[in-house]
């Protein structure tokens, strides 16, 4: 069981008699916390047999939920009486069981991974900027309960040009195939739960259902999961969070209906997860946002120094590469098993720093957004061919894991499928052989120890002990194509996103020259850089915090949620 204390708006939120309830929860404000707490709460409400259903974005989110609930109701009961899923597994998990009853081909129907739409698009000619472009028409068409014929038919309707022509030549080709893309589970998912006797199924088998990260919801994802539960309904996460518009997301249009659903929220105002240094830097952007969102920190005294913040101007890239190798040694040398978040908005503004810490032997390096160096990816990748026969190759290892896992489980499918591309372009002969290379990482822990090197949207949910958000300038933050309206507005936000993610410490850099095609060339700083409020302006400043304030075990206060 939790060792964990509420606090009194958590506790007023985790056991609401409320039946359908709204929690506003920004970053650090032990949302996982009560949203596990809820779910042991609405559990005396269920009938017998039913279950509690809880929806998030992504494979980590889910992880971390299921732990939670682990220590909050015990393994046992967890596994009795949760069913946690990410909406792309529980939309799988609704076509594997009643696709046939929309008339799908059910005995060779092709799962999706992420690429490939992508591979789809390029085989059809799509080049370029076009690849983005068809993805985003097909994305806008599928997001509603079409049929494969009403989908041909709306593209051919609403759609012109070489765009559309590709698009329809892609869609063509994906039915042909019997090849979903990750649109079409949600779009299957949606059509076969506006069946009244299916969505009977699931409303009698969940007696309530929890929402993570509601901002980020499509309107189509937001029907998935008022289908699927119509007694209890719990909705929690941010506003000023939402940063997946390009993705479909719809945060107002769905807070609306949320709000028209719940009424108005609780809401969350103490952070346990900052120290009030970091906090103070995060609320200046916040607050900006929404005058009067600033969080306090619930435990200000339990941060050694009160925490560390940190805004650092550098003459180019090499030369916040080099510091952030430098901070990053000096951070790991008086705290080992501190976690150090680098986040970018964009990949290609991490280059110079993934170059400084590719050969770096001493600290333990990852960079997220290869399958290979998941740490749950790799210990399922080893555990596997441990109990293959010696000689066994790669391709009947990848096979052997593939079939390890739940078919609904499309994430984990995918990160081993990418995992075993890599492995595949080795040398090794055997599969034992090919598993050496890998790195060895805690599977239980989402965020070990050392350096991550990852981009803005990879990192949401996940926290970091430090964190340095580099390349605050115009063209990174914002990006060039989101410099007005809307997409302004969201690109701020992803600004916030990446400031929450750090605990004790938070590092901001720009810097003020880049590389051209012709030479250093100067960079204008970010339209938010003035309003960041931190603690130092150099790194010795930092490197001083950390030898006067920051011992191996004052990674986090022992209460935080």
């Amino acid at each position: 069981m939790t060792g964990f204390a509420l606090s009194e708006e958590q506790l007023a939120a985790a056991t609401s008699e409320r039946d359908h309830l709204l929690i506003v929860a920004p970053p650090g404000c032990g949302k996982t916390e009560v949203l596990a707490h809820r779910a042991a709460h609405q559990i005396g409400s269920l009938q017998p047999n039913q279950r509690v259903l809880a929806l998030t974005f992504t494979k980590r989110a889910r992880a971390n939920l299921e732990e939670r609930l682990r220590s909050v109701m015990g393994q046992a009961r967890a596994r009795r009486q949760m069913v946690v899923r990410n909406f792309h597994g529980f939309a799988t998990q609704v076509v594997l069981a009643h696709g046939r009853t929309i008339g799908l081909r059910m005995d060779d129907l092709g799962m999706p991974k992420t690429s490939t739409a992508k591979r789809a698009i390029q085989a059809a000619g799509g080049t370029g900027s076009e690849v983005y472009a068809i993805d985003t028409l097909l994305g806008e068409v599928k997001r509603g309960p079409r049929s494969d014929a009403e989908v041909l038919q709306a593209i051919r309707d609403h759609y012109s040009g070489r765009d559309a022509e590709l698009a329809l030549a892609v869609e063509l080709a994906r039915q042909e195939t019997n090849q979903l893309h990750y649109d079409d589970l949600l779009r299957h998912a949606q059509r076969l739960l506006r069946i009244p006797a299916v969505a009977r199924l699931y409303q009698a088998h969940f007696g309530a259902v929890i929402v993570d990260e509601f901002q980020d919801l499509s309107l189509q994802q937001l029907d998935l999961a008022v289908l699927g539960c119509s007694e209890r309904r719990t909705f929690a996460g941010d506003p000023l969070q939402g940063i997946y518009s390009w993705a479909g997301a719809a945060p107002v249009e769905v807070e609306a209906l949320v709000r028209r659903t719940c009424g108005d929220p609780i809401r969350l105002n103490q952070s346990f997860r900052s120290s009030p240094m970091v906090l103070e830097t995060v609320s200046s952007i916040s607050e900006q946002i929404d005058p009067g969102s600033g969080l306090v920190a619930a435990l200000p005294d339990e941060w050694p120094g009160g925490g560390c913040s940190a805004a650092l101007v550098l003459q180019d890239q090499a030369a916040e590469a080099e510091l952030a190798v430098r901070l990053a040694t000096s951070i790991h040398g008086v705290s080992p098993e501190a976690s150090i978040g680098i986040i970018a908005r964009a990949g290609w503004r991490r280059k110079s720093i993934d170059a400084a810490f590719a050969d770096m032997t001493d600290i333990p390096v990852r960079r997220w957004e290869l399958a290979i160096e998941d740490p749950a990816t790799v210990a399922l990748i080893q555990t596997t061919v441990a109990a293959l026969p010696r000689g066994a190759a790669v391709a009947d290892a990848r096979l052997a894991v593939l079939n390890s896992i739940n078919p609904a489980d499309v994430d984990a499918r995918e990160l081993v499928d990418d995992a075993f591309d890599t492995l595949e372009r080795s040398e090794a002969t055997t599969a034992r052989t090919a598993v050496r290379s890998m790195r060895t990482a805690d599977a239980k822990q989402a965020v070990g120890p050392g350096v991550h090197l990852l981009n803005a949207h990879t990192g949401k949910g996940q926290q970091f002990d430090w964190a340095f958000v580099v390349g605050l300038e115009e063209g990174h933050l914002p990006g060039k194509r989101n410099s007005h309206g809307d997409a302004l507005n969201e690109e701020q936000r992803v600004l916030l996103v990446m400031l929450s993610r750090a605990r004790h410490g938070l590092i901001v850099t720009r810097t003020r020259a880049s590389e051209g095609w012709y030479g250093p060339r100067a960079v204008a700083e970010s339209r938010w850089w003035p309003q960041i409020k931190a603690q130092y302006t150099s790194p010795e400043d930092v490197e001083s915090h950390l030898q006067n304030h920051v011992q191996p075990e004052s990674r986090t206060p022992r209460n935080a949620h």
